[in-house]
């Protein structure tokens, strides 16, 4: 039986009406495992008929194979979602002392970050500098807590007036949505760190599909968005004795920044003008209305 990364590798070969289909199952692995012939068909607005002709054109025999497929999928996330997640070393942890594991925490944090700077390629980073800067929108696709920095990310973005939102793997309706406005002018960023979603190389496919540009900031070229067709950057997260460590992600995330805020040249500068003209309206705006009523009470 075929994975599903297999079967919607190429969707080329579909009509119009059959990619619908198959973009929301990519979207909804999860609910359209369960769904009957007669659901799915209601969901996405199609007939049954075209429903099997889509299975037909995958390579499957039948619906019923293709729900085989998603379910097996479904099983192995599970799965890998069960794996240790946080620990690298922890047998170690007993035999360390309070001032052996603290100066180890720190020697882990400081080795994986410099591992992400001397593994930068400067000419990459800079490119997609440069892309982010072009794209009419970028979309930061996270799992787990790795969500928190997709959400510093879209923050760090959107202070350089450019437009990001982040989306959290595993919430179907949202990241269906997403992926159905994308196109050829946006970019997509992903963040996956151990323990893996799988679901997110689904996501990776559909955005090769449609032409999106894409990056991936994760710990290895083993995680399942290191593949064809997206920037890899390499941020380590293991450490020895109690929970992986993100400094180097945080770290490549403000570099990243930085090399944005030396393209903009003076943009920089009228960026920072405009968000202390706000800030400073809001402030005077504020102590002028607490001072009239302080007036008003006398």
């Amino acid at each position: 039986m075929k994975s599903l990364g297999e079967l919607f590798h190429n969707l080329d070969g579909l009509t119009a009406r059959q990619r619908s289909i198959a973009e929301y199952i990519i979207g909804a692995p999860d609910e359209a495992a369960y769904l009957t012939l007669k659901e799915l068909s209601v969901k996405v607005g199609a007939s049954e008929v075209s429903v099997l002709r889509m299975c037909r054109a995958l390579g499957l025999e039948s619906f019923v194979e293709l729900k085989q497929a998603l379910r097996e999928y479904n099983k192995e996330r599970l799965r890998l979602a069960a794996a240790p997640a946080f620990l690298s070393d922890a047998a170690n942890r007993e035999l360390a002392d309070a001032g052996d594991m603290l100066t180890a925490v720190c020697e882990d944090d400081v080795g994986n970050i410099h591992s992400m700077i001397n593994g930068l390629d400067r000419e990459a980073l800079f490119d997609c500098a440069r892309g982010l800067l072009e794209a009419e929108q970028v979309t930061v696709f996270a799992h787990d807590a790795s969500f928190l920095f997709a959400d510093y990310l879209s923050y760090r973005l959107n202070f350089l007036r450019i437009k990001c939102t982040s989306i959290k793997v595993g919430d179907s309706d949202s990241i269906q949505s997403a992926l159905a406005r994308m196109g050829k002018n946006d970019w997509a960023v992903f963040l996956s760190f151990p323990p893996y979603h799988q679901p997110i190389e689904s996501i990776v496919d559909f955005c090769r599909y449609r032409g999106v540009r894409m990056i991936a900031i994760t710990d290895s070229t083993e995680s399942p968005v290191a593949a064809e067709g997206v920037g890899v950057f390499l941020c380590r997260t293991a450490a020895r004795y109690y929970y992986n460590s993100h400094c180097a992600t945080v770290s490549f995330m403000n570099v990243l920044a930085s090399c944005i805020s030396y393209l903009l040249g003076a943009r920089f500068d009228d960026i920072l003008a405009e968000e202390k003209a706000v800030s400073d309206f809001i402030f005077t705006a504020h102590t002028g209305s607490r001072a009239e009523s302080v007036k008003d009470n006398k």
